[in-house]
């Protein structure tokens, strides 16, 4: 089994740069190529949850986390990243850029709000940058549902998230999670 799979089965969460607040990959031991295999088989949900960092979410807690937390509404610019991603078609940044029509600083916005409020997510691995780094390919998180079925209901998803990332983050930290901020 990969590693990251592993550790994300257990935890839930991974952030992707070492920082003080929660492991990152290097901290569990894990490799960019680790992400992308799981991005490949969609056994993982990349987005900016936790406090606008790139993270990783196991299946079982991005369901969870779905259930409870509070999405932002789109902005425009947002909603016509999302509209484009809606055709279904998994597609990199450059290409949103450039359809979308918007100017960088309101493309770099609509796009971190979809990734912070799981709207969006990547699909498949793109083109390699660097060793450490790829374009993703990004579609819609219903999209993502769609090729990795949903657990079955729990009584109490919150507490259920918390059994989960408790391990791993403070109570504050989740309250934070949770509420999107």
């Amino acid at each position: 089994m990969n590693p990251l799979l592993r550790y994300l089965d257990r935890n839930g969460i991974l952030l992707c740069n070492t920082n003080p607040e929660l492991p990152a990959l290097e901290d569990v031991g894990c490799s960019w190529s680790d992400v992308t295999e799981l991005i490949d088989r969609q056994e993982l949900f990349y987005c900016k949850a936790f406090k606008k960092r790139t993270t990783y979410l196991s299946a079982k807690a991005y369901y969870l986390l779905k259930e409870i937390r509070r999405k932002k509404p789109l902005t425009p610019a947002a909603q016509k990243i999302h509209d484009i991603l809606e055709d279904g078609a998994a597609v990199d940044t450059a290409f949103l850029k450039a359809v979308s029509g918007l100017d960088a600083k309101g493309f770099r916005e609509g796009f971190d709000l979809l990734l912070q409020n799981l709207y969006i997510t990547a699909l498949y691995n793109g083109k390699p940058l660097n060793e450490n780094w790829s374009a993703f390919l990004y579609g819609t998180a219903e999209e993502w549902e769609e090729r990795v079925p949903a657990p079955a209901p729990v009584e109490n998803p919150g507490e259920r998230l918390w059994e989960i990332l408790g391990q791993t983050m403070t109570e504050r930290q989740f309250k934070s999670l949770i509420g999107g901020r």
